[in-house]
Formats: C-alpha cells, structure tokens, sequence
C-alpha cells in the first residue's frame, strides 16, 4: 500500500527549509486538532488553557507550558480541556532537516534511530527536570523568533530544533526493536479507513466497507478503531463530516438542506442534533453567530 496517499495533504515549509510553525487558538466548542498524520516531527506547545492529545492508542493532557512531541508517521489528534479556549504553538520540521544530502553520521547516528522508534523519546514534556524545561524553554524561543522573522531567524529556528533534538535524546531510552510489523500493518490499514472517510464522506459509507478496507471483522475493527481515535467509525465520520459542513456555513450562503446533503446526510434534523452535539449549536445558530461577528 502506498502509504503517501494516507497523508496530510498539507506541505509544511519547503524542500531547502522543511520548517512550519502555527500558532492556533480554539474555543471549547471548537476541535483543536482532528485525527491525522504527516511524515515530519512535531512539538506540540499549550501556551494558554488546557488541552487533551492523543498520539496512537495514548493520551495526554496539557496544561499550559507543556508540550507533547509526536514522531513521523504517527496518528495524534487533539480537544480542549475545560471550558476556557485553548492556544497552542505547532513546529512541525522534516527529518531531513538535520541531514546534508549525503552520507552523514550524525544523522544516522541519531536521526535514523529517532525515525525508525529503536530509540523510545518522551511524548509528554513537562516542567520537572532541567533538560525538560530547558527543552520548553528553546520551544518558545523558536515560537518568538518565527513572530519576529528578522534577518536569519530560520537559521537561529534550525539550530534551536537541533538543541531541541539533542535534549530529547538525552531524555530517551532505548527499545527492544523497531515496532512490530503486525502493529504497523494495523495501523496502516487504519490509515487507509480514514483516507477513504475523507474522500467518500459525501457518500454512503457502511460499517461493512470500513472493515473491509481494514482487513478485519466488523465487530474487531469498531473496537481496534475506537482505541486508537477514541470513537466509533460512525461517530468519527458524522464528525467528519459536520467539520466540512461548518466549513460551507463559514465560507457560503448555501441552504441547510443542501449542505446536509452535500456532506453525507440524509435527514436535516439528523444533521442538526449532530451539528449540535459538536459545535454546540445548530447550523442556523453558528452561521448567525459568524454574521455578527463578521459585521
């Protein structure tokens, strides 16, 4: 399986400079990082709030000053803790950062190990020991120097994550191996269940076609999907979809009834307790609530 189709589609920085950051603010009512995976690293920083993260089948919750780092290829997502909006800074950087497009040692060394999980990296980076906080610390100077972009600010963000990385393998310890195959095929095979809800949610999407795609029984693959993206197939696409349908509400004029249509759903009133159960209002409500903020 060609596991570049599963991706995110979003390309973070460019081939010479493979670094973005995004600095992101969400209200309670609001996902703050829906299921999703990319081939860079990431570090995940609350600067505000509280926030839950889960990186494949673990969970963790953030307060503000802490970071969660997420290593390539793994499914992680993200909701806000409590009832007051969360921020969060994402750096997000290729491996191929810390090479030089040739034989290099030290990214063999170090990189490689990182890359391939034969080395185990802390997830959950909390203010406790000196290489951690000195870690958070070299976060928000990487966040601030990407708000001032000055002259060779993308060199002082590259030798920042170099640090950042060195700290980490300070704070790693060493696997039995590589994970198992078994549990790579496994998620891959999730991988693909999740790239086909996103280009088919518009269409009727059965219980039986998801497990199949996923290789397994039904009744095995709603509990495996479950423990890794902490709901049930139908919940997760009902999800997906009022995510585009609030995206339509944001971006046009259209009717209800079209939308709901539009998005996979085939009852209006369907649409809205769904709607409801995840933005905490109807789609006639939210809509209103963007005119008058808009005006």
């Amino acid at each position: 399986m060609n596991k570049s189709l599963l991706k995110e589609e979003r390309k973070h920085g460019t081939p010479v400079y493979p670094v973005s950051l995004y600095e992101i603010t969400c209200s309670p009512d609001h996902p703050l990082l829906y299921l999703h995976w990319h081939d860079e690293l990431e570090f995940l920083l609350v600067t505000e709030g509280r926030a839950a993260f889960r990186v494949d089948a673990s969970d963790y919750e953030l307060n503000a000053g802490e970071a969660i780092f997420v290593n390539s290829g793994l499914l992680h997502s993200g909701s806000v803790l409590g009832e007051e909006p969360c921020s969060f800074v994402a750096v997000v950087f290729h491996p191929s950062l810390f090479g030089n497009g040739s034989i290099d040692y030290l990214f063999d060394q170090y990189i490689v190990p990182v890359i391939q999980e034969t080395l185990r990296l802390p997830v959950h980076l909390q203010r406790r020991t000196g290489p951690a906080i000195e870690l958070l610390d070299m976060l928000h100077r990487i966040a601030k120097a990407n708000r001032d972009m000055r002259l060779a600010s993308e060199m002082e963000i590259k030798g920042l994550l170099f640090i950042c990385l060195s700290r980490m393998l300070a704070l790693s310890e060493p696997t039995a191996g590589p994970r198992r195959e078994q549990d790579d095929y496994r998620i891959d095979r999730l991988k693909a269940v999740i790239e086909h809800i996103e280009q088919h949610y518009a269409e009727t999407i059965t219980l039986r076609q998801l497990a199949g795609i996923a290789c397994m029984s039904e009744s095995y693959f709603c509990r495996f999907f479950k423990k890794i993206t902490t709901k049930s197939p139908v919940e997760y696409m009902n999800g997906y979809r009022v995510q585009q349908a609030a995206a339509r509400l944001r971006e046009t004029d259209d009717k209800m009834m079209e939308i709901a249509l539009d998005v996979g759903f085939n009852s209006l009133s369907y649409f809205n307790v769904v709607f409801r159960g995840r933005y905490g209002c109807t789609p006639s409500d939210y809509r209103k609530k963007l005119i008058r903020v808009g005006s």
